[in-house]
């Protein structure tokens, strides 16, 4: 493990950092360095990712609590990156429904947190996030018609789940990637509803004390390699055809229900 990367230059970041399983630090930094850009670029590519990967990657550098931490504020920004890169695809038909529902799910899924086997409804997210990406590969895509019912059901749903257990995508995503919108389109709209569970829950892990000054610097520092993660996955992403991509994208959301369900 090292300690948070901190605000001085890079030869001081480099002279604090703790030699560890990792090896030199100077292995340990650009470990950090790789393991952000993969995510961030997996996150402009397919619209999702980015946590898993980087949780996954960063407790193998940083403490629990600081991981949670600077994943929660990078990830804002990569949410921030891609809905920007396209900023002019959202389905405000959705959005609209999904957000409240998500802002209302989140607040709930914060004082209902005591009340939830926690290891034991992220496993079984897990095996329904699975069974949905295996549906959607093998079962012929048929049009559906836009329900503002499903629409609210998914975002309270998907609000409870990162208010309470930071595992609100999947359902998200599992929703939009099975509608015949274009593919830049559902992701700019999950890359929105992203930051609204962001957003809503920065405060309360702050309030918590779990947001030390460092999680922002170390954040700050990470920024030039988030957007050039973002800008790069982005690109590769408009070059894939829509059916092959839709495709991509159900394999790595059951490959992300196989590590929930796994308790990864």
């Amino acid at each position: 493990m090292f300690e948070p990367l901190g605000p001085e230059s890079l030869g001081a970041l480099l002279a604090q950092a703790d030699v560890g399983a990792l090896g030199a630090s100077a292995l340990a930094l650009f470990f950090v360095l790789g393991v952000v850009f993969v995510a961030s670029g997996t996150q402009g590519f397919l619209g999702f990712g980015f946590g898993m990967m980087a949780m996954t990657g960063l407790t193998l550098s940083f403490d629990l609590v600081h991981a949670a931490g600077v994943v929660n504020v990078t990830g804002l920004l990569v949410n921030l990156g891609v809905f920007f890169a396209l900023r002019g695809a959202i389905l405000w038909g959705h959005l609209r429904w999904i957000a409240p529902a998500i802002a209302v799910g989140v607040v709930g899924g914060v004082f209902a947190l005591g009340s939830f086997p926690a290891a034991g409804m992220v496993r079984l997210l897990g095996v329904t996030i699975v069974a949905i990406a295996a549906w959607n590969l093998v079962a012929p895509r048929l049009p559906r018609p836009r329900s503002r019912s499903v629409d609210v059901s998914v975002g309270v749903v998907s609000g409870v789940l990162g208010g309470a257990f930071n595992t609100g995508g999947p359902p998200l995503v599992a929703h939009l990637y099975s509608t015949d919108h274009a593919t830049d389109r559902i992701k700019a709209t999950i890359q929105a509803l992203f930051m609204v569970i962001g957003l809503a829950r920065i405060p309360i892990a702050a309030a918590q004390g779990l947001m030390p000054p460092a999680v922002f610097v170390d954040s700050a520092l990470l920024m030039p390699v988030v957007l050039l993660g973002v800008a790069t996955g982005v690109r590769l992403g408009r070059r894939v055809p829509a059916e092959r991509f839709r495709r991509v994208a159900w394999f790595a959301l059951g490959a992300l229900g196989l590590m929930l369900a796994a308790g990864a």
